[in-house]
């Protein structure tokens, strides 16, 4: 395993245990790592921007007058996953805490990050596994890049 994919990992165990200054610090040197693909350094800079924006609202609240930054999206954006989502959701574990950070940081909400899920780990469709890419993507996007992360 890389060192990108480790210092990301530690990153996202301090995430989830609420040590945001920790995890920054875990991310910012998995993107500087020199091992590793793109993918991998894109997800560690895609967590380590979320992460920091995420603590600079969070430090803002004591405030009273502050302009907090609005997490809560629409239900269904419609816009289409992109790799570094689909990698964010895959490195992380399955827990409240993280998918509720993934569905701020991402602007999906809890259904979609679980349907991601169930595409890569669970038990998908026997049309999606049959597919090929010529009329669905979804699908052989998440096992592209499930396989291109290396986790």
């Amino acid at each position: 395993m890389s060192k990108v994919l480790v210092k990301t990992q530690k990153g996202i165990r301090y995430l989830e245990a609420g040590k945001f200054k920790a995890a920054i610090k875990n991310f910012e040197s998995a993107v500087r790592a020199g091992d590793g693909t793109n993918l991998q350094r894109d997800v560690a800079a895609f967590f380590m921007v979320e992460a920091a924006k995420y603590r600079r609202e969070w430090k803002k609240r004591r405030f009273g007058n502050a302009n907090l930054y609005w997490y809560d999206q629409e239900e269904n954006s419609g816009k289409a996953w992109s790799d570094v989502d689909i990698a964010a959701v895959l490195l992380t574990p399955d827990t409240r805490k993280m998918n509720t950070y993934l569905s701020k940081f991402l602007g999906r909400n809890l259904e979609a990050i679980r349907f991601q899920r169930r595409y890569a780990y669970g038990r998908p469709l026997s049309s999606w596994r049959s597919e090929n890419g010529r009329r669905y993507t979804r699908y052989t996007q998440t096992k592209n890049v499930q396989g291109r992360l290396g986790a």
